[in-house]
């Protein structure tokens, strides 16, 4: 998998580029790139360290699951010649030994360790991953090993990449867990696993010995990115330190090209300086190597929203250009296809990007969104509950558990969800959405009126509209209150949420005149015209007018 893509994949809409204006300036980059390409030096980061026998001790903090900590990333990375011609990083890591050091845990912790990394790599992967034999050395550069130790009621997991030669330490990082949490070692796993393919994949790119300051630059940039971090002006500093340690480095760019993205969202002047020097910094980066998919894709989220044809020729590329694909730009073509109605194909996108990303929740939530909504109910039930079985905490899955009980008719299963903690709903969210549900459950037309008067109560307020409240009212069969409620929608976040056009409630409104009107208001009819591409719903009963001309 590729160090970069999209960070709302970890975002309640899955919606891609969710649109998000900025207010802060990007520093002007070209001139201190050019400079640190003449002088020589540079911010140097600590030198490396040797492995340990014993681990530091550290005081524990309890860290709750959740989709925001994917990923965090400590310490610097020491480059070492991996053997090939050219000096170049080879992306090949061994999985080393887990030594278990309070006693009064399971011994078979250590080798559970081991198997959920491996597994949490997946089958097809441009990091390749073997594991080391006791006592005999690694048959690859890097080694990932570690230790578990319990202090009082939690876990401290210690998760390390080392030089296999030289024993040196490249990365480390350490993981709180709940003692009681069966799920730690899963999670731990996929989030060490995350770090090393986003470090080793983007660096193994660059043609020749990358230097020691700008290799732990790009990994810190990586962790920052990778985190969730809601502080986009820190991770676009992290990538601008990349491009002027290593002006060469294709990757780095890239990486500043999609931190910019969500700063260089609307019309200030502030935004639109962001943009320019983004979208330089993707063209800078596709020419120093043109099969980076990463540059292509951050040109597509710098388009205006409504230019899908050409957003389509740009993630088209770049899930084309690279041998070993990744699951990032599958994801992020996928998402584009959603929004225009293509839910069929885009469940292709999601499956190719999930057999890459087995565990990552995001892609989990994804794959099984587009499979209720083109009616795999059965599919997509058995993968969501897989998932929130490993991420129990995140709210994105749970809400799309929520949701998919108005598409599967479940209204109970519905009620019971809104009575757990954690959804991120105010009291008159619930409120509405437990009124919906009963109403749905009894078939009573008094109830269902009520409800939908709630509903769009909700929905007239642009601090609580979403696409949870849109489906409801479209569910109760308020077709033009639930295709105005979209409108509202679209027109706050964007036309990456257009794909609440086509869920299965809304899309059998596609016949009404206010829903081929909002496909022409986003430009998607233009979009199915002149690509020839109909959406799913133009083969089934509801057929709007577009579907003639599509």
């Amino acid at each position: 998998m590729p160090p970069l893509g999209f960070r709302q994949y970890q975002t309640i809409d899955l919606s891609g580029w969710n649109g998000r204006g900025g207010g802060r300036k990007l520093a002007p980059l070209l001139a201190a790139v050019e400079a640190k390409a003449a002088a020589s030096g540079g911010t140097k980061t600590p030198a490396p360290v040797r492995a340990s026998a014993t681990p530091s001790t550290f005081n524990p903090r309890l860290l709750a699951a959740s989709l925001g900590a994917l990923v965090l990333l400590g310490g610097g990375l020491f480059y070492a010649t991996m053997g090939s011609a050219s000096g170049a990083l080879e992306p090949r890591v061994a999985i080393g030994g887990f030594a278990v050091v309070s006693p009064d845990l399971p011994p078979g912790m250590a080798q559970a360790i081991s198997d959920e990394i491996v597994a949490a790599f997946g089958a097809e992967n441009a990091v390749a991953v073997t594991t080391a034999a006791p006592g005999k050395a690694a048959a690859a550069p890097f080694v990932l090993d570690g230790s578990v130790r319990k202090e009082g009621d939690a876990l401290r997991f210690t998760v390390s990449l080392k030089d296999s030669e030289s024993g040196l330490v490249v990365w480390s990082h350490g993981y709180d867990r709940a003692a009681a949490d069966t799920l730690a070692a899963r999670q731990v796993s996929v989030a060490s696993s995350q770090v090393v393919r986003c470090g080793l994949w983007g660096a193994s790119s660059y043609p020749k010995r990358m230097p020691e300051d700008a290799l732990s630059l790009y990994l810190q940039f990586c962790g920052d990115y990778w985190s969730g971090s809601a502080d986009e002006q820190k991770v676009l500093d992290a990538a601008r330190k990349v491009t002027v340690a290593a002006p060469d480095f294709s990757f780095g760019w890239s990486a500043l090209a999609l931190a910019a993205v969500p700063l260089a969202q609307g019309d200030s002047s502030d935004a639109q300086a962001v943009r320019k020097q983004a979208i330089e910094a993707a063209h800078k980066s596709i020419k120093l190597d043109e099969l980076n998919p990463e540059g292509y894709m951050a040109l597509a989220g710098l388009l205006p929203m409504d230019r899908f044809a050409e957003r389509e020729e740009l993630l088209k590329k770049a899930i084309s250009v690279r041998p070993t694909e990744c699951g990032c730009e599958r994801e992020s073509y996928g998402d584009f296809l959603a929004s225009v109605g293509r839910l069929e194909h885009a469940v292709e996108q999601y499956e190719r990007a999930q057999a890459l990303m087995p565990l990552a929740p995001f892609t989990n939530v994804k794959l099984a969104q587009a499979l209720f909504i083109v009616g795999r109910n059965e599919e997509a039930s058995k993968i969501l509950n897989q998932a929130i079985n490993m991420w129990p905490d995140a709210t994105s899955l749970r809400l799309l558990k929520l949701k998919s009980a108005l598409w599967t008719r479940d209204y109970d299963d519905g009620l019971a969800m809104l009575d757990q903690p954690g959804l991120h709903l105010s009291e008159a969210q619930r409120e509405a959405l437990a009124s919906a549900f009963t109403a749905l459950k009894s078939g009573d037309p008094g109830l269902r009126a009520r409800a939908s008067a709630k509903l769009q109560a909700i929905t007239r307020d642009p601090r609580r509209i979403d696409r949870l409240a849109v489906a409801a009212l479209a569910a109760l069969g308020a077709h033009q209150e639930a295709i105005a409620a979209a409108r509202r929608l679209i027109s706050r976040r964007g036309p990456m949420l257009a794909d609440v056009l086509f869920e299965p409630n809304l899309a059998a409104a596609s016949s009404a005149p206010a829903y081929a009107q909002l496909v022409a208001a986003v430009g998607l009819d233009r979009y199915w015209r002149t690509s020839r591409q109909a959406p799913d719903i133009c083969g089934r009963e509801a057929k709007g007018g577009f579907c003639l001309a599509a």
